[in-house]
């Protein structure tokens, strides 16, 4: 017996309704799908492209240093359209409009620092101004003054970076402590980011944590796991 077209209709949205809830449930439980649109980590992601984290890796486990990880820093204001870290207050530091209504805000950032580490940024040589692709100058043979991140005293070596990590009165030196539950974030492009270094606070709770980010997928000519 033929189907009427109003029961082919009922199936077909009952197969929608049903495809639509498991989408949702896994763009909110397993996986998240995150746009990159700052260079603040390339040239490891760069602007434009899309990539999977999985929400679910640190359900039994912790984050680990050199994870890049997706996680909730704040919101953007309804009212002055400015972007501001989640703060005790609940409202805009800017304009002082309060924080409920606001659009939410997630960053990107790499694990650099553990809890109870001891964490510092600080310049230890300086370096010729022609290395550096986003700082630039007029005169070639311009100095800058760099350094390296030191954790617990022992100098850490970064093979992700792609230039020196400029330390002077605005890519400001670091001495603090990590404390319990806790984590040190900074940006890949060192020299072009707004990471732990600049926050209100710097340091982002494992709650506000949401995923470690795996793959990218989009443009087809990026696709491949993040290192």
């Amino acid at each position: 017996m033929k189907k009427s077209l109003f029961s082919e209709i009922l199936e077909w949205a009952g197969i929608l309704a049903v495809a639509f809830v498991v989408a949702l449930f896994i763009n909110n439980v397993i996986i998240t799908n995150s746009y990159i649109p700052t260079p603040s980590m390339e040239s490891n992601l760069p602007v434009g492209s899309r990539l999977f984290g999985f929400r679910l890796n640190y359900l039994f486990s912790k984050p680990q240093r050199g994870d890049v990880v997706i996680f909730d820093y704040g919101f953007e204001c309804k009212n002055c359209h400015k972007m501001y870290q989640k703060n005790e207050e609940a409202k805009c530091p800017h304009c002082d409009t309060e924080s409920k209504g606001c659009k939410k805000v997630h960053f990107i950032k790499r694990v650099v620092g553990l809890p109870g580490e001891h964490i510092e940024i600080k310049a230890d040589y300086t370096a010729e101004q022609e290395l550096f692709r986003t700082t630039k100058f007029s005169d070639e043979n311009i100095k800058a003054t760099c350094g390296h991140v030191y954790i617990d005293g022992e100098k850490f070596e970064e093979d992700y970076l792609n230039e020196p990590m400029i330390v002077n009165n605005f890519f400001r030196s670091i001495d603090v402590v990590v404390p319990d539950d806790c984590y040190f974030l900074l940006g890949d492009n060192r020299n072009n980011s707004e990471d732990a270094r600049f926050w209100p606070n710097q340091f982002i709770s494992i709650k506000d944590i949401e995923a470690k980010a795996y793959i990218i997928y989009w443009p087809l000519n990026r696709i491949g796991l993040i290192k």
